[in-house]
């Protein structure tokens, strides 16, 4: 529990949790049928989500504010992004039916 407790203070979760998160986007790129193209698919929200671990890390460790405002807005950009690359693929869910 020790262990656990230091790592949260010292920001040391935050990049095990970063190690995860692109190990999952890695396995389940590789384990699917068109490789390339799920990777695609995940790489922005692995981005997003890895700019908010490391402001997390940032901020546990005392860093001043300039460097987390970066990264929260690094983690919206590339959430922006993300959605962009899902609305072709979710266009016809948003779309209205007028007939």
């Amino acid at each position: 529990m020790t262990l656990l407790l230091d790592g949260l203070a010292n920001g040391w979760i935050s990049l095990i949790a970063i190690l995860i998160l692109w190990v999952e986007t890695l396995v389940l790129s590789l384990l699917s049928s068109r490789p390339q193209r799920r990777f695609r698919a995940l790489w922005a929200n692995a981005c997003s989500g890895t700019c908010l671990l490391a402001a997390l890390g940032l901020a546990l460790r005392g860093v001043g504010p300039i460097w987390i405002l970066v990264l929260l807005a690094g983690s919206l950009v590339a959430h922006g992004i993300d959605i962009l690359l899902r609305a072709p693929s979710h266009g016809r869910v948003f779309s209205r039916r007028t007939e």
